[in-house]
């Protein structure tokens, strides 16, 4: 890849905060952009520079921002994950990037990864001035293990207490224990690899923190997950990129319980009559790698050529 032309850049969300990011501006004027955001809990640094330099050098823009209490971003508590704010923060993005003179206001789209491919899509099915969303490998469980939840949504109670009673600071646990499990039972569990690399990010990335609050999951419970929103992408061009190993996120679960959700309409793109929604497996691959090696480059150009036809250009 060519040397990347980035700009640290902010804005403000509709509650006043101010988020972060960095913006990869491509070389057309006016020009289409697409909107990222990073996996659970993690940061712009996280895996997304690279997917950002392939769009910009592609001809789209690229707007990578940290999620608010996350990284760089505003927010308190810190790391406190609130999926319905979250979503909200993706159409203030689009309000900031619609305004700048080097995007064109018509030509911009969503990209979620993992838990903010989630995000990705409700935004999308909500805000109508999004052309178009892409989805890699989106989480399907969205509930705490059966044998945790009354114990965890217990201890979020005390942590209420203890702050509003109390003055304490909030409660803060792992994303992760030493042997790959959420604590809290959000999820399935991440293998030896993964957990090597988060280590690894940890210690390249210093504002990664590699703890949330406890009331994040109080806030995942009482969200309750995208699936409800789905019927709302009706008209909206959908793609959904599923790694076929993928064992946080099970490839026959992204397919069923997201993509066979999403209205199926067919409506005129660059090329003719395309389909609105699309789904590719990515063979061979898991989830903390479906953007990694030597399927990259094919990953990449199948989401290239799906914006594109939707950019209409």
């Amino acid at each position: 890849m060519t040397q990347t032309n980035t700009t640290e850049v902010e804005f403000k969300t509709l509650d006043g905060l101010t988020l972060r990011g960095t913006l990869y501006l491509s070389n057309e004027s006016r020009g289409p952009a697409v909107i990222m955001t990073p996996g659970f809990n993690t940061t712009k640094g996280m895996f997304l520079p690279k997917v950002a330099q392939y769009l910009q050098e592609a001809g789209i823009s690229a707007l990578v921002y940290d999620p608010r209490t996350v990284g760089a971003s505003e927010g308190l508590p810190r790391n406190n994950i609130v999926p319905t704010l979250q979503i909200s923060d993706y159409s203030d993005a689009l309000t900031f990037l619609m305004h700048l003179p080097s995007i064109s206001p018509d030509k911009i789209a969503f990209w979620g990864f993992s838990f903010s491919g989630a995000m990705a899509l409700c935004a999308a099915a909500l805000d109508k001035r999004a052309c178009s969303v892409v989805a890699v490998c989106p989480l399907t469980v969205w509930e705490l293990d059966d044998k945790k939840w009354k114990g965890v949504m217990a201890k979020c109670m005390q942590d209420r207490e203890s702050q509003t009673k109390g003055g304490n600071a909030p409660f803060a646990i792992p994303m992760v224990n030493s042997s790959g499990q959420n604590p809290a039972g959000f999820g399935s569990g991440i293998g030896t690899a993964e957990l090597e690399l988060l280590r690894d990010s940890k210690a390249k990335i210093p504002d990664f923190e590699v703890t949330t609050t406890i009331q994040t999951y109080w806030h995942i419970m009482n969200w309750g997950g995208p699936f409800g929103a789905l019927k709302w992408l009706e008209g909206t061009p959908v793609l959904v990129l599923t790694p076929e190993d993928d064992c946080i996120s099970p490839a026959h679960k992204q397919k069923e319980l997201i993509y066979d959700a999403i209205p199926d309409l067919k409506g005129s793109g660059a090329s003719g009559e395309e389909p609105r929604k699309a789904f590719h497996l990515v063979e061979g691959r898991g989830h903390m790698d479906v953007l990694d090696g030597d399927s990259f480059p094919v990953v990449m150009g199948k989401q290239v050529r799906f914006l594109r036809t939707w950019f209409g250009s």
